[in-house]
């Protein structure tokens, strides 16, 4: 069934942030582990994905959970560069902020935690081989 007009909106808001991102399909289908063809008719107004297929595409977005069904109801859609769910996709040169890819199926305290200890790891990996220069 073809999209809404509000539903287009949505799919124009993700175009806009792959485009962002510097991202096209195939890269968004790798980030969100989603059926190619789904992704393609989604951003294309075909048919509207189903919600773990919007919760994919929000999570390799950055986007807060439910921000494609906001759109879709007629709010607000996200901005390229707008802070999202904590998170900025500017292309700063000088931004050397870790950024993580939250898989499917961890806790916040997981995920949390997984975090740290990767940062902890990179951090000490720089410091070590800063002093070896």
């Amino acid at each position: 069934m073809a999209q809404t007009k509000n539903q287009q909106r949505a799919a124009h808001a993700v175009a806009a942030w792959m485009a962002h991102l510097e991202w096209n399909n195939t890269q968004l289908v790798a980030a969100t582990g989603a059926d190619p063809g789904t992704i393609g008719d989604f951003l294309n107004g075909k048919r509207w994905p189903k919600l773990g297929t919007q919760g994919k595409i929000e999570r390799a977005l950055g986007w807060t959970p439910g921000s494609l069904r906001t759109v879709a109801a007629g709010g607000p859609a996200p901005e390229p560069g707008d802070p999202v769910g904590g998170r900025r996709h500017d292309r700063d040169q000088n931004d050397d902020a870790l950024r993580f890819r939250r898989p499917d199926g961890l806790t916040d305290t997981q995920w949390q935690r997984l975090k740290d200890e990767v940062t902890g790891y990179v951090e000490w990996q720089i410091q070590r081989t800063t002093r070896d220069l």
